[in-house]
């Protein structure tokens, strides 16, 4: 019995909606691909890269792209850290020559999201772990995140990390350096490439409380969907570690050279233009080195709120058994 007309009908018009969709699909693809200016080797990672390279450009991201050209590997710190798409603002206007495709610092709490463990697989990210503690040899668990960044810098890779962590939040003080990114530097015997973000329209919304705009859900996902002007600048080159004058230095106060570098580049959490940027660069000689006075006394300072916290715990345990044999 032959099918109705319009039964056949019904069918060719289903079969051509899929076809339409597919093909659409497809180009859709291919014009995200295209949008990939990082080369990743996954088809599915340039797609998805493009994707938030196009994204950033529309949306997020303004002013001249920063080119970095390195004949080794690029190591690049980024801060201050204010919000989740600090690293996709990056991506989109950084152009590499030379190196491949940078690879995050990453802690291991986004793996609890579904799927984005699957992503940070699929865009190579560095694991850190959010609670590490040291091994039997005393080495810390982020200790094979460093050996793992050290080998892609010397495969001519590039590694892109935030060396202070945590977000900076609105009316508190910075957070310190940690020493992961200097100790790679100086390991590696590298320059770090020093960007700094700016422009961030979804943190200095004065419509939106401040207790909102400092809070860490709101920075890692609803700032995605505010309108930003994130500018992308190339604030300093820091080789100290590498110059004639520290050749006998020991690998602590080369450390401790270039952290306090990388905090004098990200202390100032409010918004930095070009002009305050040069300015900023030109205070980098000065013959007093202020920068590592700065930073020696945050280091002390957070030595001392740990010693408080310390202190204060102790005398909480005292009051306690003090109370307790009193009514005995």
């Amino acid at each position: 019995m032959p099918y109705p007309t319009c039964a056949r009908d019904s069918s060719y018009d289903a079969l051509l909606a899929l076809a339409g969709v597919a093909l659409a699909t497809y180009a859709m693809a291919r014009f995200f691909e295209s949008q990939d200016r990082l080369g990743y080797d996954s088809r599915s990672a340039r797609i998805i890269s493009g994707f938030i390279q196009l994204t950033m450009h529309l949306w997020h991201t303004k002013g001249p792209d920063v080119e970095i050209t390195s004949e080794r590997g690029c190591l690049i710190a980024l801060g201050p850290h204010r919000a989740s798409l600090d690293a996709f603002a990056f991506a989109s206007k950084i152009k590499l020559n030379g190196v491949t495709p940078p690879q995050f610092f990453a802690t291991d709490v986004f793996n609890a999201i579904p799927g984005v463990s699957s992503l940070m697989k699929m865009f190579k990210v560095i694991t850190i772990q959010a609670t590490s503690v040291k091994d039997e040899h005393g080495r810390s668990a982020n200790a094979v995140a460093l050996d793992d960044a050290s080998k892609v810098l010397q495969n001519h890779g590039c590694v892109a990390i935030f060396p202070q962590g945590n977000f900076a939040r609105i009316g508190q003080k910075p957070p310190r350096i940690y020493n992961g990114t200097a100790n790679l530097a100086v390991a590696n015997e590298l320059p770090i490439h020093v960007i700094r973000l700016d422009g961030f329209w979804s943190l200095n919304n004065p419509l939106i409380p401040v207790f909102m705009r400092n809070n860490t859900f709101y920075r890692a996902f609803f700032a995605l969907f505010h309108l930003n002007s994130v500018r992308v600048n190339l604030c300093d080159v820091i080789d100290v570690h590498l110059q004639a004058e520290h050749e006998n230095s020991s690998d602590e106060e080369k450390i401790e050279a270039i952290n306090a570098r990388l905090y004098a580049c990200y202390r100032q959490t409010e918004e930095l233009t070009p002009e305050k940027m040069n300015k900023l660069k030109s205070t980098f000689s000065d013959p007093d080195n202020i920068h590592l006075s700065i930073w020696r006394n945050k280091v002390r300072q957070d030595a001392l709120k740990k010693e408080l916290v310390k202190v204060e715990n102790e005398s909480s345990e005292l009051e306690e058994r003090a109370g307790a044999m009193m009514t005995v």
